[in-house]
């Protein structure tokens, strides 16, 4: 199976994901951030690098479905990026699942500042509140919202693991 993250900073992908990895059987986390750091050209656009570090989760995610292996993907969903994931899940005959973490304004933000601080860094507050309006601004319709403001990150797995195992 594939399960699909999205939501925007803070909202708790990475370490829902990383949690989903330990709950369930045969599972492996993709990251576009992790991808997108392992890039030997880090001067280029970000657009660039988010387009490589794309093309490297759909190749990976490839070989691990072959392998029988069930992905766990925070990737910013676009449009198109979710195209190609259900295309991919088609291909492999494989179940897709679609989740969007939210969580109000504050507390991503407070996430992300907490998260900064404990790797020395300050919080870019106009990026956040760019990629914030970017995720708002998509079309949900067909995810599963997960509300993550109250709740821990094995909670929110676990309320994932019910849903998939319906």
């Amino acid at each position: 199976m594939i399960i699909l993250l999205d939501g925007s900073k803070g909202a708790g992908k990475t370490t829902v994901g990383k949690t989903l990895v330990e709950r369930l059987k045969d599972a492996v986390f993709l990251s576009l951030d992790d991808e997108r750091r392992s890039l030997a050209d880090q001067d280029r656009p970000r657009a660039e690098r988010n387009k490589e570090a794309f093309e490297n989760v759909m190749e990976k995610g490839s070989k691990y479905l072959d392998k029988g292996m069930n992905l766990i993907i925070d990737c910013g969903l676009t449009n198109e990026r979710v195209s190609r994931l259900e295309a991919l899940a088609a291909e492999k005959d494989s179940k897709i699942y679609k989740f969007l973490l939210k969580a109000s304004y504050e507390t991503q933000l407070d996430r992300v500042r907490s998260r900064d601080a404990s790797k020395g860094n300050a919080t870019d507050e106009a990026r956040f509140a760019e990629v914030h309006a970017i995720v708002h601004a998509k079309d949900f319709s067909d995810f599963t919202t997960i509300e993550t403001g109250d709740l821990s990150p094995s909670e929110i797995a676990e309320k994932i693991a019910v849903l998939i195992t319906r």
